[in-house]
């Protein structure tokens, strides 16, 4: 005979109430009961009692014990985008989504942590009483892992998105970044590089940062040469340290310059360091697209760079990885059981112009005999 958890229990519970077959009104059996029935421990039958009242789908009468509860007129579900910084376009981008996603009725609350995990703690604890699902951006940092585990296991729906802590791999949705980072990798390879550096931000503990610089590694392989020198890690400061950023990127090359094998590309893992690396090579003379390629991941647009078609960039279809999202977060609230992710949302790849035709084009024109 099959074991009964509390989750079995529940849904089997909740089926019935969906159907009809049990009424608003219709006394549910105790948890002794339920438990001397089933042959389960009364912890267990609680627990599916429990979720049921979560659901609002019983109520507890003085006198009376459980019943199944009335159906609520206008209900409306509610749920929350838990997010580092809102204000961050790409964040900011990935709320959209997920407010266009949502079905009419259900309210979307937004709370930032502004990347500070005590602070994140305390949205989780706070939000899980007032929201039917949360779907969060985590913060930098795996302090808050065993909380995101424990409400996953609990039964609370909770999809994380882009990011996710040690440990939470299988509640996130996100681009397949292994997949992107090789196949933007490659085609520098293609074009005849043999040598190509890798740009990560220093927060390496972001699955997608991890993911990329494996995605470089595997592309890289085929070529034999040791890779651990041309590998540079970069602290990101985005405020009024940001020339710090730059000076670290602009040493970087430098260093790699001088190694006896010098690369002619990088990789790098986000939008911040491509600036920085394009401001590098200027400094220093390179003309990327000719003297030195470039791949990266480009989540804000290509306006973010000065002559874009210069690079190889990868770009992220974040509003299929929020409908995703939204769609996993939607099912967990009905309780249904879901396949466990990681989910990976396929990029999209735009190649850099050839050589020539960049070259031919910075002499044609005006722009381009004015830089050069």
């Amino acid at each position: 005979m099959q074991k009964m958890t509390w989750r079995k229990i529940a849904d089997e519970l909740t089926g019935r109430i969906e159907s009809g077959e049990l009424t608003p009104g219709t006394r549910v059996e105790s948890e002794e009961e339920m438990a001397a029935r089933l042959g389960v421990s009364r912890h267990t039958a609680h627990r599916a009692m429990h979720e049921l009242q979560r659901q609002g789908l019983v109520v507890r009468q003085r006198r009376w014990g459980t019943v199944v509860a009335a159906p609520k007129l206008d209900e409306k579900k509610r749920i929350a985008y838990l997010v580092d910084f809102a204000a961050n376009r790409f964040q900011a981008d990935i709320m959209t989504h997920i407010e266009h996603a949502l079905e009419d009725g259900t309210r979307l609350m937004v709370a930032t942590s502004r990347n500070d995990l005590e602070r994140e703690a305390e949205h989780l604890m706070k939000l899980q009483g007032e929201v039917d699902g949360i779907i969060c951006y985590p913060s930098d940092g795996d302090a808050n892992a065993q909380a995101f585990r424990n409400l996953a296991d609990s039964g609370y729906p909770i999809v994380l998105v882009d990011r996710a802590p040690r440990g939470c791999e299988d509640l996130v949705v996100l681009t397949d970044n292994v997949s992107a980072s090789q196949e933007a990798v490659a085609d520098l390879i293609s074009r005849g590089h043999q040598r190509i550096a890798f740009f990560g931000s220093n927060n390496d503990y972001a699955l997608s940062i991890r993911e990329r610089f494996i995605g470089y590694r595997a592309a890289v392989e085929p070529l034999g040469y040791p890779t651990r020198p041309y590998e540079r890690w970069i602290p990101l400061h985005l405020d009024e340290n940001s020339e710090m950023m730059y000076q670290s990127i602009s040493d970087a090359l430098i260093a790699l310059r001088a190694l006896p094998e010098p690369p002619t590309a990088a990789f790098c893992v986000q939008d911040w360091l491509t600036v920085g690396l394009l401001e590098a090579c200027a400094q220093h003379g390179l003309e990327v697209g000719v003297d030195f390629g470039i791949a990266t991941f480009n989540d804000f647009g290509p306006m973010f760079f000065r002559q874009s078609w210069r690079l190889d960039r990868i770009v992220q279809q974040m509003e299929a990885v929020s409908v995703t999202a939204v769609e996993r977060l939607r099912a967990l609230m009905r309780g249904e059981s879901l396949t466990k992710g990681p989910v990976r949302v396929p990029a999209k790849f735009h190649p850099a112009e050839d050589s020539a035709e960049i070259l031919a084009s910075s002499l044609n024109s005006p722009m381009g005999a004015i830089t050069r």
